[in-house]
């Protein structure tokens, strides 16, 4: 684990980054910008205590969003390696709840087509 501060206005992630791990917010606010959001405002904010950054870690697949610090941010960062042996360590049915709640969040927010 890794604790990172980062300036407001910068991009923690963008859509298609690899998932290399998942970040706890300490402190401030990060901006979650979904693919369909063409605007500067984010869908939805991620505030202290809350997580981001986990579907592409639980589902193994690259980034769907852009996460951007919208205030000065305090993270915590949990590598994918990190997250994996937590999650290697847990029981069947909790690994098999976060895959399934995973898939069926990136389904929801992807575009129809």
């Amino acid at each position: 684990m890794k604790r990172m501060k980062v300036e407001a206005q910068k991009f923690i992630f963008r859509k298609g980054d690899a998932a290399n791990g998942v970040y706890l917010v300490i402190s401030g606010e990060v901006g979650i910008f979904l693919p369909s959001n063409a605007t500067t405002q984010p869908d939805f904010l991620v505030r202290e205590n809350e997580l981001f950054g986990e579907m592409g870690v639980v589902s193994d697949q690259s980034r769907m969003a852009n996460a951007h610090t919208e205030t000065d941010c305090d993270l915590l960062f949990v590598s994918r390696e990190e997250f994996d042996k937590m999650v290697d360590e847990s029981h069947i049915v909790v690994r098999g709840i976060l895959r399934i709640l995973a898939e069926r969040l990136r389904s929801a927010q992807m575009p129809k087509k």
